[in-house]
């Protein structure tokens, strides 16, 4: 029986990239010069569903031609809601129906069917039909969903994520490069993708992707920005900061909708700060050593994965690197120093929003404030 392969989900980049990329190992590069492939386009605004996927069963019921097998791709499917909704019935089944009915039936030995489209609905027995096809012919049914950064854990699994993509390129990417990524390119999975395929360009010559790779190569977009100016701020390099706000002032210049992304800058040195009193007092809480090295926050979150009863701090739900650096930073401040800083970063972002001001003035005063705090 030859193999059936669905991509779908709601990161319409993703899955548009994987089936690409999964063409690529199938049929070789480029893949439009193998015989035994044919595309049906499922992205065309000039057709609806059920001519698409007349197009499709054309193709699936004819014999392979000069070539002993047949693969056909139906590319970038984005009527998957469309053909749902199209009635059937037993005399006249729908588009889907027939599909479904196709698979169940099992694909002939020498066909490779391969299908890629955002918006299928997992509520649907074709979901089922199709996931159970995949798993029975020997192909496979993949997933892709739009990463939320406000899901506990968000980073951790966004660092996992670059890990993996950088592996299958077969480079490696250090923990401060992952975690500099994750952070500062957030859910915006088309950018992560063109950042890491800059970086793999880039890094051509040597196997491992470094922080100071990423700093060379990665856009000095806003939020990249942002987490440097952030990060100077919590490691106490006022200078640097201030270094930064020219390149930052350019950026915002350049920068379209919000009409006061430096209020955002505010409360992402307050997210950095806050995060520092969390980890200290989590850090107390739970015994850590002030001078904690990474290799020790790594063996207490493999430890505590192995327990029976793992305990639930924000230690744990973050990368262990990004933790060390967090608890790093932490020891620094004394709590009456971070108490000072978080006043003084409530008074700048009150002042900012109520009166207005200069963008500039405002970092300059931001940074100024936070070494004035613990001076």
């Amino acid at each position: 029986m030859g193999a059936f392969y669905l991509i779908s989900g709601n990161e319409d980049f993703a899955v548009k990239e994987r089936a690409n990329e999964l063409i690529r190992a199938l049929c070789g590069d480029p893949p439009e010069n193998n015989p035994s492939l044919e595309i049906i386009r499922g992205d065309s605004d000039t057709e609806k569903a059920p001519q698409v996927l007349a197009r499709l069963f054309t193709s699936l019921e004819a014999p392979a031609f000069l070539s002993p097998e047949k693969i056909v791709w139906l590319k970038h499917f984005m009527k998957f809601a469309d053909a749902m909704d199209e009635p059937s019935t037993k005399k006249a089944p729908s588009s889907i129906d027939r599909l479904s009915e196709f698979l169940q039936a099992g694909l002939p030995p020498d066909l490779t069917l391969v299908i890629d489209g955002p918006g299928l609905d997992r509520r649907k027995s074709f979901y089922k039909i199709a996931s159970a096809a995949c798993e029975a012919s020997g192909g496979k049914l993949e997933w892709f969903e739009k990463a939320d950064p406000r899901v506990r854990g968000f980073a951790k699994m966004q660092i996992r994520r670059i890990q993996e993509f950088v592996s299958r390129q077969g480079k490696r990417i250090d923990d401060e490069a992952a975690s500099f990524l994750a952070e500062t390119i957030g859910a915006d999975e088309a950018r992560l993708i063109n950042e890491l395929n800059k970086l793999i360009t880039y890094c051509a010559d040597c196997q491992m992707i470094s922080f100071e790779d990423c700093r060379n190569i990665s856009s000095r977009a806003t939020e990249t920005l942002a987490w440097a100016f952030s990060s100077a701020l919590v490691e106490r390099k006022t200078r640097t900061a201030l270094e930064l706000i020219p390149h930052i002032m350019e950026s915002l210049e350049q920068t379209k909708g919000s009409s006061r992304p430096e209020i955002a800058i505010i409360y992402g040195v307050m997210n950095e700060f806050r995060s520092l009193v969390s980890i200290k007092c989590e850090g107390l809480r739970l015994g850590i050593p002030e001078g904690a090295s990474a290799d020790y926050f790594y063996r207490i979150n493999e430890t505590n994965k192995q327990s029976a009863e793992p305990v639930k701090s924000p230690i744990f739900s973050m990368h262990p690197y990004r933790a060390s650096m967090i608890w790093k930073n932490a020891s620094n401040y004394t709590g009456k120093e971070l108490v000072k800083i978080f006043q003084k970063l409530v008074e700048l972002n009150r002042s900012m929003v109520s009166s207005g001001g200069n963008a500039r003035t405002a970092l300059e005063l931001l940074a100024i404030s936070v070494r004035d705090a613990v001076s």
